[in-house]
């Protein structure tokens, strides 16, 4: 087939330049794949340049069935957490990104309908693509594709597959007739070999009959398989109805529930940080109150010692004037040996007040570093132990609320399976229904016949 010309945004997209984070955009989606309701996770358009850590986590807790990571600058999957939590996703669009090739680990997305990898550096699919037994729609456009995995046939409920602008690739694998599903395949016939070009333009059918006679494989048409009705009557249906809003209501009333429950944790939850906080500041202020008071009692101590020094030397002054009254010595012998006496009591003022302050002041230092190492010891133990009580509380809300969870999902899972039920019942009814009618009025035109027949008979006989 024919395929149009790269547009505008193919060409913008190619040519666009590295930005740093749009940290308001993403704050805002991430605040909307919270609190909406719908199974979309949109990350497009905030410039990532890898998957923010925890985004995978995020889908498998909110139950988001589409990832769109559009319009970015990604080149790898590996950022956002553990694959095995995508392992529901049900949509996955990576287009307009830098990805030069995708994770083996793909095969984990069990449940991936829809792949769009548009506008990338792809060169090739890994093989593991192929064990995505649900994939309907492939999408691969603008690309730098060389070849598709051999054993893509095994795509069996493939219905689209888009190859446009590859300019690289030349062959389409033989498998590919396998695909039962395949009602739509799009790719470029310019500059392929195998299908010619002829049989490219002839559209998907002549396409893969084509390959199916080389292969000498019987070719059908995707064909979809029709469910068979059941019959029922109008009194059963009415009861099916009335017991499907039942239904539903039950399920809005446990969903309040839950949330009724959920709300109370997170409110527990509040009140214990708060308290646990409140205790830790009042421990810091009692710390501080402690300091203070041993930094006093140093202080005091010091004034002691300097009063006690002071009253030594008025006595030693006084002593003085006490021999020069007393002494006929001439005054320079007084003086010398006044000088003498002074010089040894300041120097043995001096020994006794340094070895009492060493004395002192190690002994009280020894005390407050006790004291202090006490102090610090118990609150690093308080510290340790009301952070394993948080961890611990944290630990058990996560596993309340996966446990609400995974009973939210399956009750959802068993009203939609209910309301199907329900769908195909009145159906049912209604041909049923319509197929009475059709006999009422059958009837009705035999008995007219019939009479229209004696009239004649007897117009006759007449």
């Amino acid at each position: 087939m024919i395929v149009p010309s790269m547009n505008c945004d193919i060409i913008c997209a190619m040519f666009r330049r590295k930005k740093s984070v749009n940290k308001k955009l993403l704050e805002h989606k991430l605040y909307l794949a919270r609190e909406n309701p719908e199974p979309i996770f949109d990350l497009a358009d905030c410039d990532l340049t890898d998957v923010p850590m925890g985004i995978y986590s995020l889908c498998k807790v909110f139950l988001k069935q589409s990832l769109i990571l559009t319009n970015n600058q990604i080149t790898s999957l590996s950022g956002g957490g553990d694959l095995k939590d995508l392992n529901k996703l049900r949509i996955l669009n990576i287009s307009f990104n830098d990805f030069h090739s995708l994770p083996e680990e793909i095969s984990i997305f069990e449940q991936l309908e829809e792949l769009y990898v548009d506008n990338n550096h792809l060169k090739s699919l890994p093989d593991s693509l192929c064990h995505l037994v649900n994939l309907k729609i492939l999408s691969c456009t603008n690309n730098k594709l060389k070849s598709l995995p051999e054993g893509i046939g095994l795509l069996i409920k493939l219905e689209e597959l888009n190859l446009r602008v590859n300019p690289q690739l030349s062959r389409l694998p033989k498998s590919i007739c396998k695909a039962a599903s395949l009602a739509l395949l799009s790719v470029d016939s310019e500059n392929f070999i195998y299908p010619p070009k002829d049989v490219i333009e002839s559209g998907t059918e002549a396409l893969l009959k084509f390959i199916s006679e080389d292969v000498g494989f019987d070719y059908s048409p995707p064909v979809r398989d029709t469910e068979e009705c059941t019959r029922t009557s109008p009194a059963e249906a009415d009861q099916v109805q009335l017991k499907r809003v039942q239904d539903f209501l039950d399920f809005e009333r446990n969903n309040k529930l839950i949330q009724e429950k959920e709300i109370e944790i997170a409110n527990v939850h509040k009140e214990n940080k708060k308290k646990l906080l409140e205790s830790i500041s009042q421990r810091q202020s009692n710390l501080d109150l402690e300091l203070s008071k041993l930094h006093q009692v140093r202080e005091l101590e010091r004034f002691r010692l300097i009063e006690q020094l002071q009253e030594a030397e008025n006595n030693a002054d006084i002593a003085i004037n006490n021999l020069l009254n007393l002494s006929k010595e001439p005054v320079s012998q007084l003086l010398e040996k006044e000088k003498e006496e002074e010089t040894k009591l300041i120097s043995a003022l001096k020994r006794y007040n340094d070895k009492l302050k060493k004395d002192d002041i190690l002994v009280a230092m020894e005390n407050i570093l006790k004291q202090e190492a006490e102090v610090f010891n118990k609150f690093h133990r308080d510290k340790t132990d009301s952070s394993r009580n948080i961890i611990e509380q944290e630990q058990e809300t996560n596993t309340k609320l996966f446990h609400l969870f995974q009973q939210q999902d399956t009750q959802r899972a068993n009203l939609i399976g209910k309301l199907m039920e329900n769908n195909d019942l009145q159906k049912a009814a209604m041909g049923a229904l319509l197929e009475r009618g059709d006999a009422r009025s059958w009837g009705l035109v035999q008995q007219v016949r019939l009479v229209e027949s004696q009239l004649s008979v007897l117009t006759s006989k007449e």
